[in-house]
């Protein structure tokens, strides 16, 4: 409940909102890789409210893994949220998506990337 949940990607964002008209944000851009978010913008978007929940596919590109041609996407501010939030984990038959929630976080994913506020 509360605030829009921030996904990897535009693709990811699109299928939710069609499918279920939820408040969704694809933050790196269409594949999640064409966009870099800061973790200063990622903490002010939490301070206000206006975001609360970060997922990860699993895919690990966000969070360490990279693009092979060498666009980092928003990984520093997602790995910062992931450091400092708090994870649940959602699993549904064989697959197990993790959720951030952010709320309140703000000052510790400026911390957790060494950012000031």
């Amino acid at each position: 409940g509360g605030a829009a949940i921030g996904v990897e990607s535009q693709s990811d964002a699109a299928t939710a909102i069609l499918n279920a008209h939820a408040d969704v944000a694809g933050l790196g851009g269409f594949s999640g890789r064409e966009s870099t978010i800061s973790v200063s913008w990622l903490a002010m978007e939490v301070r206000t409210g206006r975001l609360r929940w970060i997922v990860s596919d699993g895919s690990g590109q966000a969070f360490g893994g990279g693009f092979a041609d060498g666009r980092a996407g928003s990984e520093v501010a997602f790995a910062a949220a992931a450091k400092a939030c708090t994870a649940v984990k959602l699993s549904s038959g064989s697959s197990t998506t993790t959720l951030y929630d952010c709320q309140g976080r703000a000052s510790a994913i400026l911390a957790a990337a060494g950012a000031s506020s």
